[in-house]
């Protein structure tokens, strides 16, 4: 059924075409700048984007974006000579970190906590309290979270 899916739209996969360009593009430009900056700064530099004569580098925190602000004449020199024309506008963003929500787990009881239910059990009294320790014990031992 799906065996040629653009077989007859050749606009979608010059779409394609054309999205693979720019990235190949933007990568060739980030390793221009990294090579123009030394070691330890480059290492901060994590995309970059142009479009026209706009430049944005995105760097992982404010720190070293103040830092390649300070080196902003260097960086622009590399990119006017790759580009054949002088570069005026260069703008450095900081990528925010995208934070994952992960599962969390409820911690098993201690000993202590263990010990102290059990003697709470032997206890024979029929009040509300004792009721509900009964049925919390039978349930820890029921998910085998106590012996």
């Amino acid at each position: 059924m799906f065996k040629h899916p653009f077989k007859n739209n050749s606009a979608a996969l010059a779409g394609f075409q054309n999205i693979q360009k720019k990235l190949n593009q933007q990568r060739k430009l980030l390793r221009l700048v990294k090579a123009s900056l030394n070691d330890n700064v480059a290492s901060h530099c994590l995309h970059i984007n142009s479009s026209s004569k706009n430049i944005t580098l995105f760097t992982d925190s404010s720190i070293w974006a103040s830092k390649l602000l300070y080196l902003r004449p260097t960086i622009l020199e590399a990119l006017s000579l790759h580009f054949g024309e002088q570069i005026h506008t260069l703008k450095i963003k900081v990528l925010t970190k995208q934070i994952k929500p992960t599962l969390t787990f409820p911690k098993p009881p201690s000993d202590t906590a263990i010990k102290s239910l059990s003697v709470t059990k032997d206890t024979q009294t029929s009040d509300k309290l004792n009721i509900s320790m009964n049925k919390l014990i039978k349930t820890l031992k029921r998910n085998k979270l106590l012996n």
